[in-house]
């Protein structure tokens, strides 16, 4: 079996989550004494993205795949509930974040395990990041860095390049990152190699800096010594020779 291989999460679960973090913000929102009229409100937003989740299940009860459709469904879906975190946000309903980071991952992993591409990623970004900062468990970390790496490979390669220009886009070098840092907590050296040599493959010129300041926090906390072994062979590889 695959070291980057897990089931992807229920899509029946994932929605019964969303009806859960949406419930409140529309009573929230339904509470307020001048709602704004000019902006979707958080029901209109809880009925596309219910008509979105009704779709994705009956993509998914098919008897084909449809990769095209799963990345168009999963990126609507996506930036749909980007727009009702927003209003989770403007009504003070803070604790409900998590939910949201949750759920985006959870539709991301849902598009791949569909063959479809990952379309938007910046808010992905966000949920990993937010998602590594809050868990202390070795094994929960080891299938956040996997989920980590699949996003990175089903991401659609308008999403990996700045509009126009031949670089990289931010949030496609942060995902790297972040990946990265997590896939380091795990102190789970074959993961790690697996992550490192993502980031390589795919954003060489990032690599000599990633893997200096990974040698600073492997002086600065105490990692096992295999864990500092794979930084260091790194650093010796792409950093190293850089700086003679």
């Amino acid at each position: 079996m695959s070291l980057l291989a897990d089931s992807p999460p229920s899509l029946a679960e994932a929605v019964g989550r969303y009806k859960d973090a949406a419930a409140p913000i529309i009573e929230a929102y339904e509470l307020l004494d001048a709602p704004p009229a000019y902006q979707i409100s958080p029901r209109q937003l809880d009925a596309a993205l219910r008509e979105r989740f009704a779709a994705m299940e009956r993509l998914e009860t098919g008897t084909a795949g449809d990769g095209h459709a799963a990345a168009r469904l999963g990126d609507e879906t996506i930036r749909l509930l980007m727009d009702l975190a927003a209003w989770a946000q403007r009504l003070g309903l803070e604790d409900i974040e998590a939910r949201f980071d949750e759920l985006m991952l959870a539709l991301a992993d849902w598009v791949v395990s569909q063959g479809g591409e990952v379309r938007t990623i910046e808010p992905l970004v966000d949920a990993l990041a937010n998602r590594a900062n809050r868990e202390r468990d070795l094994a929960a970390l080891e299938q956040l860095t996997r989920l980590g790496t699949r996003i990175i490979r089903s991401t659609a390669p308008r999403a990996r390049v700045a509009a126009g220009l031949p670089y990289p886009n931010p949030p496609w070098l942060l995902l790297h990152l972040n990946c990265g840092i997590v896939a380091t907590r795990t102190r789970n050296p074959a993961l790690m190699e697996h992550v490192f040599d993502e980031l390589v493959r795919n954003l060489p010129a990032a690599a000599p800096r990633f893997f200096a300041e990974g040698m600073q926090q492997m002086q600065k906390l105490d990692f096992p010594l295999a864990v500092r072994a794979v930084m260091t062979r790194y650093f010796d590889r792409w950093t190293r020779p850089r700086m003679n």
